[in-house]
């Protein structure tokens, strides 16, 4: 069995168990954490993300896919401490997410593909932690050509590393067939790509377009928001994929993006809300079963597929 690249290290794939593809420990946007570190309470910061893992992990959820990117805010020694604390694998990224550094626009593509290798093969920043999953990010707007330089260097890294990508896109407006057709284009083997918030949208003639390609599928953003599918539609499309035999290429998970907590606010009171981490298990995957989804089936989407995701492991 081989390794997964965790944020205290490697661990056996083994030791995965259930695992939500696609979420964030927390969010700084324009990584204000560094620039305006006085506006944040990190120590609350801290305690709630440690709070709301070890509920998570209570709960039945083993490893949590961080897809936090420098733009976002990203701080793996922060990560490093929560993971400690509450037990949960966390596997966290390299990439970049929607704002692309200006430093990009003009930057070699190879050049972009090698700080992205670096941060899998030798450490992030300073430090020994090492990106287990490649980040990268199209939204309404569609592929930038910014953009579109940020997936062909993860493209480049994903075929010099084996280290597999995981996108945000834009469903209802099918941005995924264009980063599709980018990677196919750059020769990154499609069984390394999973398309993200897939579950925004309800067509399955375009789901399975990008299946048909051969990537997998983060069926997130549970339990949704207004606008968008709320949580029974997109089980409905888990369920109707699944009918069609996809369950081989189908996570599960949330998007969570826990935000700070500023330091001008009081400390969170302790709540019986359960963490949003949780939803997918005790909300989603309990009705699914109920519509005749076997466990065999889930067991498949939230264990075996990430771990196969992750480490490059056949299904055959």
């Amino acid at each position: 069995m081989p390794n997964v690249q965790t944020v205290l290290g490697p661990i056996p794939a083994e030791q995965l168990g259930v695992t939500l593809s696609h979420e964030h420990v927390f969010v700084f946007m324009g990584g204000e954490n560094y620039h305006y570190p006085w506006m944040f309470d990190f120590d609350a910061t801290r305690a709630k993300a440690i709070g709301e893992l070890r509920e998570a992990k209570a709960g039945g959820v083993d490893t949590v896919i961080d897809l936090t990117t420098p733009d976002l805010g990203r701080d793996v020694e922060f990560v490093r401490g929560v993971a400690e604390a509450s037990g949960m694998n966390i596997v966290v990224a390299t990439g970049i997410w929607r704002d692309v550094p200006r430093s990009f626009w003009a930057r070699d593509i190879d050049k972009i593909a090698d700080i992205f290798v670096r941060e899998i093969e030798v450490g992030i920043g300073k430090t020994d932690i090492k990106a287990g999953v490649i980040k990268v990010a199209n939204d309404a707007e569609g592929v930038t050509p910014e953009a579109e330089r940020v997936l062909r260097g993860a493209a480049r890294a994903v075929k010099r590393t084996g280290c597999p990508i995981s996108t945000h896109h834009w469903a209802p407006e099918h941005v995924g067939t264009r980063q599709v057709e980018i990677f196919q284009e750059e020769g990154a083997p499609m069984d390394r790509v999973c398309i993200g918030h897939s579950a925004d949208t309800t067509d399955i003639g375009y789901l399975e377009s990008l299946l048909q390609t051969g990537v997998y599928l983060s069926m997130d953003r549970y339990p949704g928001v207004e606008g968008r599918p709320d949580w029974r539609q997109r089980n409905e499309t888990v369920k109707a994929l699944i009918d069609r035999g996809w369950a081989h290429r189908l996570m599960l998970g949330h998007d969570y993006a826990p935000a700070p907590i500023s330091a001008s606010s009081k400390r969170p009171l302790p709540t019986d809300e359960p963490t949003r981490y949780l939803f997918v298990t005790t909300t989603a995957v309990p009705a699914l079963i109920a519509a005749g989804v076997p466990q065999e089936t889930i067991d498949l989407m939230m264990r075996e597929v990430p771990r196969r995701f992750l480490t490059g492991e056949s299904h055959n």
